[in-house]
Order: C-alpha cells, then sequence, then structure tokens
C-alpha cells in the first residue's frame, strides 16, 4: 500500500539536494517547505497540518472499526470473539529545537551511531489499568486443535520457513497479502486500505508520476551542479567520496548495518545467559560487541562528515536553491494533472 509518507519522503529527499553556484534569488531565500505547491494542493488528502489530538481521535476510531469487523468476521467462521478496547495512553514528546543545528550535529552527527532521541523528553500515560485480552479466557478453554483453528481464522495461516531452506547473508522478505491474514487481515485491509487513495486504482497514475517528479528532480542539471558544488565542499573540508548529501547518510547507515551483523554472528544466542548479562549491567550484548570492533571509529568519522554537511549546506544556500528547484517542478506537474489532483481532493479531501 502506498502512502503518503513515502511522498513526503520523497519531497524531502528532493530538497535535501545541497549546495551552491550563484546563490538563491531573493525570491526563493524566503521559501519554506510550507510553500510546497504540492502541499498545498494535496495537504488535505494527506493530512498535512492536522491537529495532532485530532489525529490521535481519528486513529483510535480507525483502530475500533477494525475490531468491529474482526468480530463480524470471526462470527461467519463460527467463533467468538469481543473486540478489544485499546487504551494506548497519550504520547507527549517535546521535541528537540536544536535538531537542526551544527551542535546538534557536533554531539550527534546523522544520528546513525549515537542516540540522540532517548535524549528527548517523551513521555506517556499509562492506561490506567494492565491490559487484558478479553477473548484469552475463551480462548484458553479450548483444546489445542480449537485453539489452532482459532488463530488461523484470525490471522490465517502461520507457516514457517524450515532452516535449510534460507540461505545465508540474504534477506528474507514474505509479501504480505491481506487475503492470507485471517480476519484481522480483512479488517486492517477494509479500514485502512479501500479509503486509502494511494490504494485507489483511478489515481494510480498520478500518484506514480509524482514519485517519477521527484526522481527526476535528482536528475536535474541544476540538482546536479549543486551536488558537484557540495561535494567540492565537503572535500576541501576533508571528507571525500560523497556525492550528495542523501549518500552520505546513506553511506553511514551502511557500515552501521553491516558492522551490527558482523557482531550479531559473534554471539551465541542460544546459550546466552541474560541473567549474567543484565547483573553486569549490560542488555544489549551486540551493542558491547559493536563497540569492540570499531563503533567509536564510525562515530567519529559520522560527526566529523555531519558537521561539514551542515556548514557546506549552510554556506552554499543548499535549501532555498533546492526548494526553487522543487517548486517550479511541482508546479508544472500541477499544470499537467490538475484535473487528477482536483478528483482525489474531491474524492479523499478532508471534507470529501
Amino acid at each position: 500500500m502506498r502512502t503518503a509518507r513515502v511522498l513526503i519522503a520523497s519531497v524531502a529527499a528532493l530538497a535535501a539536494l545541497t549546495a551552491c553556484s550563484d546563490g538563491p534569488s531573493a525570491e526563493s531565500a524566503e521559501l519554506t517547505w510550507e510553500d510546497s505547491p504540492l502541499n498545498e494542493a494535496l495537504g488535505v488528502v494527506w493530512g498535512s497540518g492536522q491537529d495532532p489530538e485530532e489525529m490521535e481521535r481519528e486513529e483510535a476510531e480507525r483502530m475500533r472499526k477494525v475490531e468491529e469487523v474482526t468480530a463480524a468476521c470471526m462470527a461467519d467462521e463460527g467463533f467468538e470473539y469481543t473486540p478489544v478496547e485499546y487504551d494506548t495512553g497519550t504520547m507527549i514528546v517535546t521535541e528537540d529545537e536544536d535538531w537542526d543545528t551544527e551542535e546538534w550535529a557536533q554531539q550527534y552527527g546523522y544520528g546513525v551511531t549515537t542516540d540522540p532521541w532517548s535524549a528527548q523528553e517523551e513521555e506517556v500515560a499509562e492506561p490506567e489499568e494492565e491490559f487484558v485480552d478479553p477473548n484469552d479466557e475463551y480462548v484458553s478453554g479450548m483444546s489445542a486443535s480449537e485453539q489452532e483453528a482459532y488463530y488461523e481464522a484470525l490471522y490465517g495461516p502461520q507457516t514457517f520457513t524450515e532452516e535449510e531452506e534460507w540461505v545465508e547473508d540474504e534477506e528474507f522478505v514474505e509479501e504480505y497479502d491481506w487475503e492470507e491474514a485471517g480476519c484481522q487481515g480483512l479488517a486492517n485491509h477494509e479500514v485502512y486500505e479501500e479509503g486509502d487513495p494511494w490504494s485507489d486504482p483511478a489515481f494510480t497514475e498520478l500518484f506514480e508520476a509524482m514519485d517519477q517528479l521527484y526522481q527526476d528532480g535528482e536528475k536535474d542539471p541544476r540538482m546536479r551542479e549543486i551536488n558537484d558544488e557540495w561535494a567540492a565542499c565537503m572535500a576541501d573540508a576533508g571528507i571525500t567520496g560523497m556525492t550528495t548529501p542523501t549518500a552520505a547518510t546513506e553511506q553511514f547507515y551502511e557500515e552501521y548495518d553491516a558492522l551490527y551483523q558482523k557482531a550479531d554472528a559473534e554471539i551465541d544466542w542460544e546459550n546466552l545467559d541474560w541473567e549474567a548479562l543484565e547483573a553486569a549491567g549490560g542488555t544489549d550484548p551486540v551493542a558491547e560487541i559493536m563497540e569492540k570492533m570499531g563503533l567509536a571509529e564510525l562515530r567519529e568519522r559520522e560527526i566529523a562528515a555531519a558537521v561539514a554537511d551542515f556548514r557546506c549546506q549552510e554556506e552554499l544556500d543548499v535549501e532555498a536553491r533546492s526548494l526553487e528547484i522543487q517548486f517550479e517542478l511541482e508546479e508544472k506537474f500541477i499544470e499537467t494533472y490538475q484535473a487528477d489532483i482536483d478528483a482525489v481532493v474531491a474524492a479523499y479531501g478532508k471534507d470529501a
């Protein structure tokens, strides 16, 4: 299922492309994300600027509907199912206003090998009572075979890949199919997907073209010029081998993941003594091994690159210039797809 997050991430990736030529125009220097023509045109569809409390209420209502549909489906399968009333509490997050500063980069780099988010003040209002699944008593009274049939009806058939079928160092990804996910799959499909414009065949062309818009933006000669100047600026700061800001961040994620896999392979998980580990003050054996394998050196390089990146983007007015190019492309896109945009807003806009 396509989501607004994918599209918004594409917008961000385009605007993150970097650095200088003759500098931004006076008009572009005043641009902000709120000026995005596409955000203005489609914000009512993907919920841009929506009040967080309203979003929380809407999500609670969707969860209630999922349970309702699940119960009806399970009844059709011959089972009782009591809808679960989820009380997730209220999440209160105090954002770090300094994240987009040189000081933040000096402390956390790109946030890959560091842990900036744990420093954020986060408070979750705990539910008043401990969660109890209202179906536990009903299921516990079943025989083993009845329980198996119940869970298959609820979640779909559970299949497991035999160990010998796995290929070492190859990622195993099983494509999700809601039709094979039981009543929960059906309910989530009806509530989250059927009313989703990104799953509507009528607008497939529009959203595919939107994705392509941002891919084409990365190839725009003006963007390439910005990237070349950014790379030169980074090289002057002693950071070589990087072509774009996005690639710079990805490089550290790749190195971190490789180090993680190497450390993980060193651990005998089946025979790990968790009690002894906790008693010794450690809870993450992988992190401890990663430190021994050179995580500190990777962290040092990440921070150095992030600081140089920040300074180059500031010096070259990257964001202003990138936004100017992006918004120009968006305006042309809207001219081409105005009828489709009007249609999707009419069908899925906030007041539709």
